[in-house]
């Protein structure tokens, strides 16, 4: 990815989790999207936050949480990278 890519954050809410192993797999599925750059995700909010290409479909993110077979995602925000 270069630098010139616009980038952005985009919020999901993240439902089924309830370990660590559960924060793993899920950053795993996310990071594994195309034009993933990272993703952090958090038990105790039950959400996560990812930084991607502004191309990066929210529903190809839900999809990957979905395809772990355990958990269920939804968008709620997408914002803009300050710093791109």
């Amino acid at each position: 990815m270069t630098s010139r890519e616009p980038l952005v954050y985009i919020d999901l809410g993240v439902g089924g989790m309830t370990c660590d192993d559960c924060v793993v797999h899920v950053t795993e599925a996310l990071e594994a999207v195309p034009g993933v750059e990272r993703a952090a995700v958090d038990l105790a909010t039950r959400s996560a936050v990812v930084k991607a290409r502004a191309d990066v479909e929210g529903s190809a993110l839900t999809a990957a949480v979905r395809a772990t077979g355990q958990y269920n995602a939804f968008e709620r925000r997408r914002r803009a990278n300050a710093s791109a």
